[in-house]
């Protein structure tokens, strides 16, 4: 006569978890659900990042669903902008308030300033707002950022400008060296 022996499964041992500890069980947990958001997101090692998106949707992690086909995502530095051609209907000679209107405190500096000669860095261009918003417009006027737009790059200054910060989102104040982050990102 053989005689059944039943196994146990052993007694878990429950100790006290830390808020971190119980955090990091709680995302294990999501696991495969959460795997599909996680490959979606993308880092690059230092200021190698890589922005496609607008003000409000950096401020989302870039996680937005765009319709059609993807971004072109592939914009350049003021530097590059400085030493290559330009694109069709850009004149480097050009004042800069062609693309950027300047308010009367703005007036000398920027408004002084071709859009080539705003390429480089001025004592004055605080942050280097100036120059970046330049080779934020060549991007996108040359087919390299398709997810920025002139206008979106105009009410980015002209609501500096005014206020000192731009708000890209409710409750959110970007001041230059921010907007410059943000640009900066867009470019490699």
């Amino acid at each position: 006569m053989a005689t059944e022996q039943q196994h146990d499964a052993p007694v878990p041992v429950t100790a006290e978890l830390s808020s971190e500890g119980a955090a990091r069980r709680r995302f294990a947990r999501a696991g495969v659900a959460a795997s599909g958001v996680l490959l979606t997101l993308h880092s690059q090692p230092g200021m190698a990042a890589e922005v496609c998106t607008t003000p409000s949707g950096f401020l989302s992690g870039g996680l937005q669903s765009f319709r059609g086909p993807p971004p072109t995502c592939a914009g350049r530095s003021p530097g590059y902008w400085k030493n290559a051609g330009w694109p069709r209907g850009c004149d480097k000679n050009a004042p800069y308030t062609r693309v950027f209107s300047c308010n009367s405190q703005n007036a000398k500096s920027y408004g002084g300033s071709t859009q080539i000669a705003i390429l480089d860095p001025k004592k004055w261009d605080r942050d280097g707002i100036g120059r970046h918003l330049m080779a934020a417009y060549l991007n996108v006027q040359a087919g390299l950022s398709t997810f920025q737009t002139v206008p979106m790059l105009q009410r980015i200054w002209l609501e500096y400008q005014a206020k000192g910060y731009y708000t890209p989102t409710a409750g959110v104040k970007w001041d230059g060296a921010k907007i410059v982050e943000y640009l900066q990102g867009t470019m490699y």
